[in-house]
Formats: structure tokens, C-alpha cells, sequence
């Protein structure tokens, strides 16, 4: 008998992505009429995704909530505003009176109502949510920024729950005038979309498939480290910066020397509290019969799953043996009713589960003892290893 063969064809990385919408929403804040007050004008967006994807994110990967905290430049806290947002939105505009003439920083988050339970700090009572923890800290307290760069959770993407998205930028507000710029959220999430293509002469079921190994805790900050293999990677910009450049850039037509060009996000920390030996296991996938057109081939179409597989797991960091340069690598278990064995493979390529990340593979079913699996993160990077079982 033929043996079992994956061909495993294409690995590219971009980030989580949607439309970026321009029209303003309301002023939060009149204009102030005195020098001791500036106005802050903060246009905040989801990451814009990479211009070859027309497809409408859905809405648990938008902002429902938005939360604004602005440090002084003694670290102190000039401004804690949460703001509940009219249906799920990829941008708001906010507009916030400041202290002029000194540097701040400005955090970001949306979504927190999705986080339950938070680790790594201390919050007083039995409500140990992300929200009663942001309101523990009023204008004036001081330790905000160490605290929430010390909590991490763990995620539950369950039933549809709005992702979490954090940020932070320094500014240097202006000694007279104001200030506005855009501001970028990153969801702390990777996003797995499985596209099964069946062109067996019948119905195909998969009992499972799984993915290994990932983390089941995340930091709601990002830890990027200010490391010479980072400051390579971004030449002079923030990581944020970063990644808003290379999805920008990203496109379908990219190749495996365009992800390798773009660089990828390997040096960052996880919670040491985390487990990074999880294993997400998905259930029954039925494919349906591919269509066939005998007269004219080219018009045939794969069967494909009646319920895509689409889910989000935390973001991770599985080392590679031997590594030296923090690349990563996850495996992929197929498990098809009637198999004799599961199909096995290292996902080629896959270098880094940096948050905001969406894999794309697309599984494809030849015969019954052939599959072609296409793993495609986001910005639609063609590489082509091929390896067998």
C-alpha cells in the first residue's frame, strides 16, 4: 500500500486584521480655556489588516468596550476612563484634557469585561476581574504601570467572548498646543482557521485534530524584549510600529523570502506561571462531497466542512530543540474515521506564535491515503516544504 503522505505547503505570518474605518465618533471633553489644561485627541483602532483580505472580521475581534489610563510623568494617574461602546467598533475617537509640558503614557485596552479572573496582582475583595482591578487605581494613585505589566490571566474564548486587545505609547505632550495621533490595540490572542477541501469520491469525517503545544496563560501586556535581535528587527520603531508596518506591507502575492525579509516576533516573555504544554483538541469535522463536472474539470470544487473550524488559543512559545534564536515550532495531528494511523507533522516555518497572529491551514484530501496541508498565517506567505508519513 502507497503510505500516508502530508505535503505540507505554505507557512506565512500577519496580524489579526480588519477594515479601518475614518469617521470620528463624539468629543468626550470640551476645549479647555486655560494654559494649565491641553487637549489629548486619540484616535484608537484595531490593527488594519493586510490589504489583500476583504473578508469582515467578525465581531468578538472588534472593541465592545474601551478603557483609556494616562500616566503622568511621576507615574501617577491623570486619567482612568472606561467607555462602553454602541456595538462592536474598530475605531473611537476620544478627546481628553491633560496636563501640557511634560512625557506620558498612555494605555490601552478594550475589551477587559471578557476577563474574569486576573493573576499576578492584588485586588481587594472576592470580584477579582480585569475591570475591578482597573478600578482600583484613581486619578492620583500611583504603581499602575508595574502592577498591570505584572498581571496575566488565562483566556476563554468560549462562546463567542470578545478578544482582549492592550497597548501602551509614550508621548512627549507639547508645552503649548495640543496633541493627536492614532493609537493601535493588539489582541492578545492567536487565531486558528482550518479550511478543509475534500476531493474523495465521498464524505469525509474527521474524529479530531489537534494542536501542540501551546500556553494557557498570557501576560495582558505584551513582554517584548529590548533585546539586539529586536531593535534589528524593528530598525528604530516600537514593536507595535512593527507590526502595523508589516501587516500594511503584507499581501496574497508574498513568498517565503517576503515573511523571511519582514522579519518575525520571536523574542518576548510568557508568564512563567504558564503552562506551555497545552494541547487544543477539536472535535468531529464533517467535509462534505466534492463537485464534480466531468465535462469541464476546471469548473469541479472540493467538498468542504460544514462548519469551519475557526478558534483562538493564548499566545505561546514552543521553543524548537536547539534553537538559539527563540524559533518556535507546533504540530498538527489529523485523525480521519477509518484511518489506520493519524496524520503527524511539525508545522514548517511557523517560527513564532506572537499575539494578534492568525494561521490559516488549509487542509486538502486527495485519496484516502494522501492530504495536502497549506498552513498560511495571515499576510498569505506561500513557503513549500514538503515532508511524508
Amino acid at each position: 500500500m502507497k503510505p500516508n503522505i502530508i505535503h505540507s505547503i505554505a507557512v506565512c505570518l500577519a496580524a489579526f486584521a480588519l477594515p479601518f474605518m475614518v469617521a470620528c465618533s463624539s468629543q468626550e471633553e470640551s476645549l479647555p480655556e486655560d494654559t494649565t489644561e491641553a487637549v489629548l485627541y486619540l484616535n484608537i483602532a484595531t490593527m488594519g489588516q493586510t490589504r489583500a483580505s476583504t473578508t469582515e472580521l467578525p465581531n468578538n475581534e472588534k472593541m465592545q468596550s474601551l478603557r483609556v489610563v494616562v500616566l503622568h510623568e511621576n507615574e501617577t494617574v491623570e486619567h482612568n476612563r472606561y467607555y462602553s461602546l454602541e456595538g462592536a467598533q474598530v475605531q473611537k475617537y476620544i478627546l481628553l484634557k491633560v496636563k501640557p509640558n511634560e512625557k506620558k503614557k498612555i494605555f490601552l485596552f478594550a475589551n477587559e469585561e471578557s476577563v474574569s479572573k486576573v493573576e499576578g496582582v492584588n485586588v481587594a475583595g472576592k470580584n477579582q476581574t480585569l475591570t475591578a482591578f482597573f478600578n482600583s487605581y484613581t486619578e492620583g494613585a500611583f504603581s499602575f504601570e508595574a502592577a498591570v505589566n505584572g498581571l496575566y490571566f488565562a483566556p476563554d474564548y468560549s462562546d463567542g467572548k470578545p478578544i482582549s486587545m492592550s497597548s501602551m505609547y509614550e508621548i512627549d505632550f507639547p508645552k503649548k498646543g495640543n496633541f493627536d495621533g492614532t493609537f493601535y490595540v493588539v489582541r492578545v490572542a492567536t487565531k486558528f482557521t482550518m479550511n478543509f477541501m475534500n476531493w474523495r469520491g465521498e464524505e469525509v469525517k474527521v474524529d479530531k485534530f489537534t494542536i501542540a503545544y501551546h500556553a494557557d496563560k498570557n501576560f495582558l501586556m505584551a513582554h517584548v524584549n529590548d533585546s539586539e535581535q529586536n531593535r534589528k528587527l524593528f530598525n528604530g520603531k516600537t514593536w507595535i510600529d512593527w507590526l502595523k508596518e508589516v501587516s500594511d506591507a503584507s499581501s496574497e502575492d508574498d513568498d517565503y523570502a517576503t515573511t523571511e525579509a519582514a522579519g518575525w516576533m520571536k523574542d518576548y516573555e510568557l508568564p512563567a506561571q504558564a503552562n506551555e504544554a497545552f494541547t487544543y483538541t477539536h472535535g468531529t469535522v464533517t467535509v462534505r462531497k466534492p463537485t464534480v463536472d466531468i465535462d469541464n474539470p476546471d469548473n469541479s470544487k472540493p467538498g468542504v466542512a460544514k462548519n469551519i473550524p475557526v478558534f483562538y488559543l493564548p499566545e505561546s512559545k514552543n521553543l524548537k530543540a536547539g534553537t538559539t534564536d527563540g524559533e518556535q515550532e507546533y504540530t498538527l495531528t489529523i485523525n480521519i474515521d477509518g484511518g489506520t494511523k493519524p496524520f503527524v507533522r511539525k508545522l514548517p516555518n511557523l517560527k513564532a506564535l506572537f499575539r494578534n497572529t492568525h494561521v490559516v491551514v488549509n487542509i486538502t484530501m486527495y485519496n484516502s491515503n494522501e492530504i495536502v496541508v497549506d498552513v498560511i498565517p495571515y499576510s498569505e506567505v506561500n513557503l513549500e516544504p514538503e515532508f511524508g508519513l
